[in-house]
């Protein structure tokens, strides 16, 4: 069965943050292809300050130098908000043998209740949390706990079904703010900076987060 991994994300700009996580899932998990998605419309969060069309520039760079990792630009063609729901719900016709499955944060799994359609997720996918600083399992509320109890899996079974289960993954955390970065950018300072040579090129030469 091939098994495809959904990884969304702002990418304003794309750090080693995710592509050391992406690194380190691909070490637990075979994944055949990565897709990198870049939101169109975040429904959760403050909007990029970086256009589409850069951010998307951006993950490119970064998927050619990793075997199997593709920029995705299916959300950048949608209109309105960029639901997850929406997206495999479409990448579920598109692939409907094969497993899928959808990163996501742990802080964004303490809050999947208010996402939309968000029962409907692991019908389409799996999900695979990341862990992130600050936020715990433990601080579940009652109605995301049932929900990751009844389809709490591991790693090996994300490749035996299409999709149904949600997987706490058992990887670092890496704590990489874009934030700082970008606030560090606007200041015109690229030394040390969590960002591929070719994404520092790139911000360079479009002259990006210079006015925020």
């Amino acid at each position: 069965m091939v098994v495809r991994g959904f990884f969304g994300g702002t990418f304003d700009p794309i750090h080693d943050g995710h592509t050391q996580a992406l690194t380190a899932l691909t070490q637990c998990i075979a994944v055949d292809q990565w897709h990198l998605l870049p939101a169109a419309v975040p429904p959760h969060r403050a909007q990029p300050a970086a256009s589409a069309q850069h951010r998307l520039a951006m993950v490119d760079i970064v998927c050619q130098q990793h075997a199997g990792w593709i920029a995705d630009d299916w959300e950048l063609q949608q209109q309105g908000p960029s639901y997850t729901a929406n997206t495999l719900q479409q990448r579920r016709q598109q692939f409907p043998q094969d497993a899928l499955l959808f990163v996501i944060g742990m802080d964004s799994l303490l809050s999947l209740d208010s996402w939309y359609n968000w029962q409907q997720l692991t019908e389409l996918a799996h999900l695979v949390v990341l862990p992130r600083p600050g936020y715990s399992i433990r601080t579940m509320s009652a109605t995301i706990e049932a929900f990751v109890t009844a389809h709490r899996c591991q790693a090996n079974d994300l490749q035996r079904s299409r999709h149904g289960g949600v997987w706490l993954a058992d990887i670092p955390q890496f704590d990489v703010s874009a934030t700082a970065i970008r606030k560090q950018l606007a200041q015109r300072q690229f030394a040390n900076l969590p960002l591929q040579a070719g994404v520092i090129d790139y911000i360079r030469q479009q002259q990006l987060y210079q006015n925020l």
